[in-house]
């Protein structure tokens, strides 16, 4: 045992991308600290405006990331997807969480002190420059959905939102199916339309047989549909 996690899991994260330039007299002063948690699907493991405390690697199943603004709607929807670590955000900024964090299904994951990570990030250049590809990664990521944003046409904006998420979250993992299940009403939000013309755009793709969705569960069948959408925007 290493602290608070077990041999596999020490070694699991040993292996993470975020861990890979430490040192291990570095990683092992760190992994005496980190915690696993379990939490079942719809719990909130963090709040906008809670201390900034950890950084958060998650083991199993996927999270969902949300952030309201006074009105309580829906300023900002995203996913984070099983092996990722987050938020990287911020980092090096005394600060608080930004976004609201949901288990988007069952979820396992690790709690990092981030006082701990940053403070040996800052005295390596190697683990400094991942972290700066790190966040130019989520920047181009976001500016890619800035872009979906812009986009006039709203039915258009609803089959690059489907394009995203099928790049971002199955493609790395190979995955026809979205690995969790999505309401309407969840899509029409981050694609800023109505759910009406969500379930038009969707009836449209289920005919042209590029999608199948049913009891929420989201298949992508014509996935070089969904890719050929994106090189468009990139």
């Amino acid at each position: 045992m290493h602290g608070m996690i077990t041999n596999d899991q020490y070694r699991y994260l040993r292996n993470n991308p975020i861990f890979q330039h430490f040192p291990v007299e570095h990683f092992d002063q760190i992994a005496k600290e980190i915690r696993f948690r379990k939490i079942p699907k719809g719990q909130i493991f963090f709040f906008g405006g809670d201390r900034r405390d950890y950084l958060f690697v998650l083991f199993q199943g996927y999270a969902r990331i949300e952030q309201y603004d006074q009105t309580g709607t829906y300023t900002y929807l995203d996913y984070i997807r099983q092996g990722e670590a987050f938020p990287f955000g911020d980092m090096f900024n005394d600060g608080l969480y930004h976004y609201t964090a949901v288990a988007e299904t069952d979820l396992e994951y690790f709690m990092i002190p981030m006082d701990d990570y940053e403070e040996f990030s800052k005295i390596n250049p190697r683990q400094m420059l991942f972290i700066a590809k790190k966040l130019s990664k989520i920047l181009r990521f976001e500016e890619l959905r800035l872009r979906n944003a812009m986009i006039s046409r709203a039915s258009d904006r609803v089959e690059q939102v489907l394009a995203l998420m099928y790049w971002d979250i199955c493609l790395p993992a190979q995955l026809d199916t979205l690995p969790f299940t999505i309401h309407i009403q969840e899509i029409s939000r981050l694609s800023a339309t109505t759910r009406e013309t969500v379930s038009q755009v969707m009836k449209r793709l289920k005919q042209e047989n590029r999608i199948s969705y049913s009891h929420k569960q989201l298949t992508f069948l014509d996935k070089d549909y969904f890719l050929e959408h994106l090189t468009e925007t990139r």
